[in-house]
């Protein structure tokens, strides 16, 4: 009886609150409400939590409706083909933890050398040296920490990190203890986690050694086949 009573009463507004609760893409920061324009129209005012793939503006009901379905006015892009690329972008962000520090931070990864290694000099047992230690300069500080963060990257890279997965736990008591060391080689400096970012800035470069572990574990889990996070960072609308 309840929902029926429900069903009855709901006005259009409420229909949209609906609609949208049922795709978790279409996340609003503010409370919808309606507002009668200078016109006479009905607009809402959206501010999207994801800002990067949808737009913020004064919208209609269709316009929401629309968004429920992932297309129309509020999905970024000039065609039904970039939308696409926006909407799957937004999809592994929401499904996928540190999903959106792809995004941020992939023009970041370079920095670490997750494909340097220690090779060995020839030897018996456990009595072996390394053929290619690294050697600290004056200059190539920057060129340590990518080598030596690019070590546990290279480890963690086929792990699924998740936010309380015990990967990530380890991986970040790891970090920390690499952070520590180079620190007391004179390597590297503390500064904020995300200022400046700057290869040298030993707590923002361990967290581009996660994101770019995150990163590494998903392309080859789906074959490369990732949404198109270069196309929304670069994505300026022709309107």
């Amino acid at each position: 009886m309840k929902n029926i009573l429900k069903k009855i009463t709901q006005t259009e507004l409420d229909k949209v609150k609906e609609a949208l609760q049922a795709n978790p893409i279409c996340r609003p920061m503010n409370d919808l409400k309606d507002t009668n324009k200078d016109n006479g129209e009905i607009r809402i005012w959206l501010n999207p939590h994801n800002q990067k793939c949808f737009n913020s503006g004064w919208f209609t009901y269709q316009d929401f409706y629309d968004w429920s379905n992932n297309t129309g006015k509020i999905v970024k892009g000039d065609t039904d083909e970039e939308k696409q690329k926006f909407i799957e972008v937004a999809v592994f962000e929401q499904t996928h933890d540190y999903g959106w520090s792809i995004f941020y931070n992939k023009g970041f990864f370079h920095l670490i050398d997750e494909t340097f290694h220690i090779e060995l000099k020839p030897g018996y047992g456990m009595y072996r040296t390394a053929k290619n230690s690294l050697k600290i300069t004056k200059t190539n500080h920057a060129e340590i920490i990518g080598k030596v963060m690019g070590s546990i990257c290279r480890y963690y890279m086929d792990l699924e990190i998740t936010y309380n997965s015990n990967a990530q736990r380890k991986m970040h008591d790891e970090l920390i203890g690499a952070k520590e060391t180079l620190f007391m080689l004179g390597v590297g400096y503390y500064g904020a986690n995300n200022l400046p970012e700057d290869p040298e800035n030993l707590q923002w470069i361990a967290d581009i050694c996660m994101y770019k572990a995150v990163y590494l574990y998903y392309y080859k889990k789906y074959d490369g086949k990732l949404p198109d996070f270069d196309f929304v960072l670069k994505y300026k609308s022709k309107n």
